[in-house]
């Protein structure tokens, strides 16, 4: 008896050591990096995709998760899988911005993707609100190496102005 409770207990810590070490492999840091090729990367975005579907629990991350399902339906063939990826990606992101409105990064990425998805699609209408709440709020956001990435990937987007970029950067 000893011995069946001393191998369950092994099982069981192996199971949790595993469950750890993959919750850590959830790197923001490298979503958020590889954010701007997912929709390049197909082999980017379903590893980050797959580990935001398992571990995702912050807003941001959801918003993450939210915004490689969109990028996935580039990755996929089947156009009915393309409007699903879109569609439940749309809807997640939506969900989170209604759950969190004053979220500088729930609004970057919504204003990313806006910004460069082809009209057709028809997720076009929040592109000047973001534009505008980012300028205003960017330089709220107390992680200055979160700060940083965001502010240099709008800067290199092109879509703000040169006297919007000098109030951004603040």
């Amino acid at each position: 008896m000893a011995n069946r409770t001393s191998i369950c207990l092994i099982v069981l810590f192996l199971n949790v050591s595993a469950f750890v070490t993959q919750a850590q492999d959830l790197s923001i840091e490298n979503i958020r990096r590889d954010f701007k090729v997912g929709h390049k990367n197909k082999e980017t975005c379903k590893e980050h995709l797959e580990r935001l579907e398992h571990y995702a629990d912050s807003p941001e991350e959801f918003g993450y998760e939210a915004a490689y399902h969109m990028f996935m339906a580039k990755h996929s063939s089947n156009p009915f899988k393309k409007m699903t990826y879109f569609k439940d990606g749309k809807k997640m992101l939506e969900e989170q911005i209604v759950k969190n409105p004053r979220n500088v990064e729930l609004r970057y990425i919504r204003l990313c993707i806006q910004y460069y998805i082809p009209n057709y699609l028809g997720y076009k209408g929040n592109i000047e609100e973001d534009k505008q709440f980012l300028v205003d709020n960017l330089y709220k956001l107390n992680d200055e190496q979160t700060k940083d990435l965001l502010f240099d990937y709008l800067k290199g987007a092109k879509m703000y102005t040169q006297q919007e970029l000098a109030l951004l950067g603040r």
